[in-house]
């Protein structure tokens, strides 16, 4: 059973609390600059720096620092904020967490590739073309993985790096590394914790897995009965217009539940819109209140056809209302009854949680 971020044995939360300076020298430290190339036979590879006692002493102080400015502090005490790896939101102020299993092949495989690369470094590497760093810490018997952004530092045609010896300017024919900075996702076992998503899928190239569950629901979707007598030219437009970035992410993120829910009840929302639809008032007034209530879900009478069913995609449609509505983002007010959009009030599932 996996750890909660917080149990004071994860072996995170036990980094965050070290200031021994006894139990920080103890730290293992190995330091890696990572370079991805997607096209090549070692999906990374990995080049390892041996560091000076001096700077690994004020790595591991550093790194103890930005653990613990991955922490929110109330009342005197510092603890991890915590929810489920979202493809569709990346929400300040919190950690992501997405665990790699055979569940998801890709990024899983990825995992072990990096693995593998770091504990087979490649000498021959050139670190100008390395994109992240790699720092390796043990603590007694855990291993933790820090990732960190890197931009390696270029020479332009009008400056040159110069070290002064002595009293004497020469110029740096080695590359400047710069080290540490803000953690952007750390792995602990087969848990990632994600801090900046652009960075992670990055270098897990987690675009490829994300359009591969658009494809495979987008596929689902359009073999629903409710798509059966949908026109053709219909059909693969709503199809390309899907594959555009955002509706990619939306698709992706749908699960099997949440499908499965999408078939079984469609034929009941149509019956539920043709209410609603048959039930506004004769009163202007009151039609006017009627509507604002319903407000998100007049837009899908254009793209369903109420008595038969079906849905339709009219020439010029864009699928953001249809995928709201697939993705389950209408929702209703308990507090006031009114419709509204997950995307613009949180929803309560997907609120922030203390692990």
């Amino acid at each position: 059973m996996t750890r909660s971020l917080n149990d004071i044995r994860h072996p995170l939360h036990r980094l965050s609390l070290l200031s021994d300076p006894q139990e920080i020298e103890k730290l293992g430290l190995a330091f890696y600059l990572v370079r991805r190339q997607k096209e090549a036979d070692r999906y990374y590879r990995a080049k390892e720096f041996v560091l000076s006692s001096e700077v690994s002493d004020w790595f591991k102080r550093q790194l103890i620092k930005e653990v613990q400015a991955l922490q929110i502090e109330e009342e005197g005490v510092r603890r991890f904020v915590v929810g489920d790896y979202h493809l569709e939101a990346n929400k300040l102020h919190r950690l992501a967490k997405l665990t790699l299993n055979e569940k998801l092949p890709l990024p899983y495989e990825r995992k072990n590739l990096l693995l593998r690369a770091l504990a087979d470094p490649d000498e021959l590497l050139d670190t100008r073309k390395t994109e992240f760093q790699v720092v390796q810490v043990d603590l007694e018997s855990s291993r933790l993985y820090f990732f960190y952004y890197r931009k390696p530092k270029q020479s332009a045609s009008k400056k040159r790096w110069a070290l002064g010896r002595s009293g004497e300017l020469d110029f740096s024919e080695d590359e400047l590394i710069e080290l540490g900075g803000k953690i952007e996702f750390v792995l602990s076992d087969h848990e990632l914790y994600i801090a900046n998503l652009t960075s992670f899928e990055n270098v897990f190239n987690y675009r490829d897995h994300i359009v591969q569950a658009r494809e495979h629901n987008l596929s689902t979707i359009l073999k629903m009965p409710f798509f059966a007598d949908t026109p053709q030219a219909d059909r693969e437009r709503f199809k390309r217009d899907c594959e555009s970035f955002f509706p990619t992410r939306r698709l992706a993120q749908m699960g099997e539940p949440q499908l499965e829910a999408l078939e079984h009840h469609f034929k009941e929302r149509c019956s539920d819109l043709r209410m609603i639809r048959n039930g506004i008032p004769g009163n202007a007034e009151r039609e006017r209140e009627y509507r604002r209530i319903y407000a998100p879900l007049w837009e899908l009478y254009a793209f369903l056809d109420l008595e038969r069913e079906q849905v339709k995609y009219p020439e010029g449609s864009h699928p953001t209302v249809l995928l709201r509505f697939f993705a389950d983002k209408i929702v209703r007010s308990f507090l006031t009854g009114d419709f509204g959009l997950a995307d613009a009030v949180e929803n309560p599932e997907d609120a922030d949680h203390v692990e």
